[in-house]
């Protein structure tokens, strides 16, 4: 990660942070015997937390090749 530039190591390190108050998040994990599609407000969190969570780990990937790759 030394080869990133200051912006792509905050940004990094905004997400790392990110990704470490997920692991409090309630939605992101299903819990077992949970049906999908009995409430469909439910549904949506978990997909979101879910999304969310996806989100930032592609974006965190994606930086840390940046930073391995040099460019």
């Amino acid at each position: 990660m030394h080869k990133l530039g200051l912006r792509d190591r905050r940004r990094h390190g905004e997400l790392m942070a990110k990704l470490e108050a997920m692991k409090s998040e309630p939605y992101l994990h299903v819990p077992e015997g949970y049906e999908v599609g009995a409430d469909p407000e439910e549904d949506d969190k978990y997909r979101k937390a879910q999304e969310t969570f996806l989100e930032i780990v592609q974006e965190i990937d994606a930086l840390e090749r940046k930073g391995r790759e040099g460019s």
